[in-house]
């Protein structure tokens, strides 16, 4: 078995994840990589070769991420140990985020579940790339901002942008057919949750579906996105001229307007224009066996 860790991550300790995993996986071989992005397919290869079984991602979603990108589509399966700032997708799929518990579901038994990835430039996102807003506020949140902010840090750099949420016209090419939206956030989500358990995009978004979901969101101010916000908290989920949602089982591509900031899985990516591509079933992640 391998484990991937990222030593970058907000809970890494290399130390507490020795004896970790010598306490849940005492007398089987286990190895040992970090995660460079760069070199993760390189350094996967010898142990691919080898028929590994389960790899381990210790560290948040990046991880995760940087782990789906250097791994062939239906590859071995995945297990989480959650020590990112967020651990969305951890959330998302109801892993256990207490490390002892995590690691003693991948030691016993536990099933196994074919996530959607979205793919953009040969890289892989299981939770949404979007253009706009977010994706500006995400490109303002620094390291030392997470450090402080923990999985607030996003909500904080929204905050600090409350009164510059310019709606912009976008065209966008899905499944090969032009629409034309306004909106101050466009997003692909592959999955619902938005770092909190409580708050999520509409429950029928699901990253095992077969496709993405192209979310759109005009509004003028942060007033607006704080009563979206509001509603969903209370579980209100409506939709709207202004707010809605619909299915891409192929390709998703972002045209205009140019040089937006663009986001993937919580990390600034690029600019617009960009192109988003489903990667159905193509990540086997280790969940409770029930």
């Amino acid at each position: 078995m391998l484990v991937v860790h990222n030593p970058g991550a907000s809970a890494a300790d290399a130390g507490a994840l020795s004896r970790l995993m010598a306490v849940h996986f005492a007398g089987r071989q286990v190895d040992y990589v970090e995660c460079h992005r760069q070199q993760l397919a390189e350094r996967l290869a010898p142990w691919l070769e080898r028929g590994v079984r389960l790899i381990i991602a210790a560290g948040g979603d990046g991880t995760l991420s940087d782990i789906a990108t250097a791994l062939p589509s239906g590859g071995p399966t995945v297990g989480v140990l959650p020590m990112g700032t967020g651990n969305v997708m951890a959330r998302e799929l109801d892993l256990p985020l207490d490390l002892d518990e995590a690691a003693a579901m991948l030691a016993g038994d536990f099933a196994v579940r074919r996530l959607d990835l979205l793919q953009v430039d040969g890289r892989a996102y299981l939770l949404s790339v979007s253009a706009g807003m977010s994706a500006r506020a995400m490109r303002e949140t620094g390291p030392w901002r997470k450090r402080v902010f923990g999985k607030s840090s996003y909500l904080v750099s929204l905050l600090l942008n409350f009164f510059a949420m310019h709606p912009a016209e976008f065209v966008v090419r899905a499944d090969g057919r032009q629409v034309r939206l306004r909106a101050s956030d466009l997003m692909a989500l592959n999955s619902a949750s938005l770092g909190y358990k409580a708050l999520r995009w509409w429950p029928e978004v699901r990253p095992d579906d077969g496709h993405m979901d192209l979310c759109h969101l005009e509004a003028e101010n942060g007033v607006r996105y704080l009563w979206v916000v509001y509603n969903f908290l209370r579980g209100n989920y409506f939709r709207h001229p202004w707010l809605d949602h619909a299915p891409v089982k192929r390709t998703l591509v972002i045209e205009e307007p140019r040089g937006l900031a663009v986001q993937g899985d919580g990390d600034w990516i690029g600019e617009t224009p960009v192109e988003i591509t489903l990667l159905p079933a193509a990540l086997n992640v280790a969940v409770p066996a029930r």
